[in-house]
Order: structure tokens, then sequence, then C-alpha cells
């Protein structure tokens, strides 16, 4: 009896011991849950890169000049006398002098009268006879005062038209020798192929707005009849002359003191050098009839 209860007891005490020490022992936590992987970062759209054309040739720009120069292209140089009134209106005519003089005249004067009288006025504007571009603008210099020199070159008129007006051929050997005092200067033209027309409107009323390389076009106001510089009453004086191409000046002027040694070169080079062969401005206009 005493044997089973010490052996009831001693499986007892085991089972409470092993009860102790299941709960005494630590409880592993749970297992964390697996940690989701950081989603990759989205991919940027990736920019298709389309082709790109060829950029297409801008369109040309207008000429700065008239194309083909027609009869039509040829405008009357004062605002509201046709073409056909002009040569009522002459008051000095073309009346050119002996290649390397500068005596009177190397163009033709046009004036504005008074209704039933003699009487020349101011103001009329004064308008682009062809189409082209400003070689020069001239402020109140003498002789020509407040003037303005327009280039039109020669390759954008027609074969018939220059035969029309008697384009002179270039000057073989340009004048070297005038009683003109001129300043020493080189040769500014060697190698030039191309001829323009260049047309000078001098004895304005104001001094032009427009600058050197501005684009005029045929008939557009430049400016107003006036009697600045070498002018006894009001007139348009024109004077046309065919040249190399590009001739820009910056002014010109002689016979006065105060004309500088630029001024006066530029005035012969454009008078009497042999480089520019006159024309008289109504093989101009008349070729607008």
């Amino acid at each position: 009896m005493r044997n089973s209860f010490v052996l009831a007891m001693s499986l007892f005490m085991i089972f409470l011991l092993a009860g102790c020490l299941t709960a005494a022992a630590p409880v592993p936590p749970p297992a964390a849950a697996p940690t989701p992987a950081a989603p990759s970062a989205a991919p940027s759209p990736t920019l298709t890169m389309l082709p790109v054309p060829a950029a297409s040739p801008s369109p040309a720009a207008p000429a700065s000049t008239a194309t083909n120069l027609p009869a039509a292209a040829v405008c009357s140089p004062l605002q509201d006398i046709p073409l056909a009134r002009l040569s009522e209106i002459i008051s000095n005519p073309y009346h050119p002098p002996q290649p390397g003089s500068d005596d009177p005249h190397h163009g033709v004067d046009l004036a504005d009268l008074l209704a039933g009288s003699q009487v020349a006025v101011a103001g009329r504007p004064v308008q682009a006879a062809l189409a082209g571009q400003v070689a020069a603008v001239i402020q109140d210099r003498f002789p020509y005062g407040n003037a303005i020199l327009i280039e039109t070159p020669l390759e954008e008129t027609t074969a018939g038209w220059r035969d029309r007006v008697q384009i002179p051929a270039a000057a073989p050997t340009p004048a070297r020798v005038s009683p003109l005092t001129c300043p020493p200067a080189s040769e500014p033209f060697n190698g030039a192929a191309s001829r323009s027309i260049y047309v000078l409107y001098a004895h304005l009323q104001a001094f032009p707005a427009l600058r050197v390389e501005d684009i005029v076009t045929c008939g557009q106001t430049i400016g107003a009849i006036g009697s600045s510089g070498n002018a006894l009453n009001p007139h348009l004086h024109l004077e046309v002359r065919v040249g190399p191409a590009g001739l820009r000046m910056t002014s010109m002027a002689h016979y006065d003191a105060s004309a500088t040694l630029e001024e006066m070169s530029n005035y012969c080079l454009w008078r009497i050098s042999g480089w520019f062969q006159m024309i008289d401005p109504f093989m101009i206009l008349n070729s607008g009839q």
C-alpha cells in the first residue's frame, strides 16, 4: 500500500514538474508575416522620340524688288499725277554733260504747279518709280539736299524691258581725270559682275524716314516735294544711272566747305567716275505707259 502511494505521488510530481516546465518555456513568437517586397518603382514612361523630319525650307521671302519687271511695275514718282502727264510738268529737262564733266543737268526736274500759274509748290508726296532697296539716304547736304537713292537689280527685269529703256553697256574704263576736285579713291567695284538701276530722288522736303537696306515697293511714298539743297524753288529732281550692284553710301555732298572727304568721294563716284552710266529718267517713266 505504502509503495503504491509513493509511486502514485512520484508520478504526480513528475507530471506536475513537466507541466511547470512546459508553462515556463518561452513561447516562440509567431512567425513574422513575410514583409512584402517593396514594389519596384514603376518605370518612368519612356518617351518615344519620333524621328524629326528634316526642316522644310522656309518659303522664299518676297523678292525685294519686282521680278521680271513688266511695264505695270513702273509707277509715277508723284502722287496723283499719272505717268502720261509727267512730261507736262518738266521744269528742267535732262541734258547730260560729256563723260567726266559735272556740268548740269544729269537728271530731270518735275515741278508741281498751282493751277493756272507757274508757281511751284512743295508738299506733294513723292513715290518710288521702281521697286527696290534703299542704297543711300542723304540728310540736307549740298547739292541734293534731302535725298534717297534706290537700287533695282537688272537681273530682276526682263530683257525686253531693258532693251526698251536702252540700258547702256558698262563703261569699259572708268574715267580717271576730271576738272572736278575729287579725293583719291580706290576702285570700289573691281570684278563686279551684276549691275543695277539706281534712281535718285532729290530736294525732298524732309529727311526721308527710310534707312539703307529698307525694301521699297513701286508707288510707295518715300518723301515729299521740297526745295532742300541746291534748289531755287520746290521740285523733284530725278537722276537715273546704271552701275555695279551693291552701291551703299552714308552720305554724298560737294561744293560745300562742310563736305567731308568721304562725302566728296561718294559724289565723284556717283557723278563722274564712269562706274555709273546716266539714263534719261523718261526712258524709265515712259516704259510704264
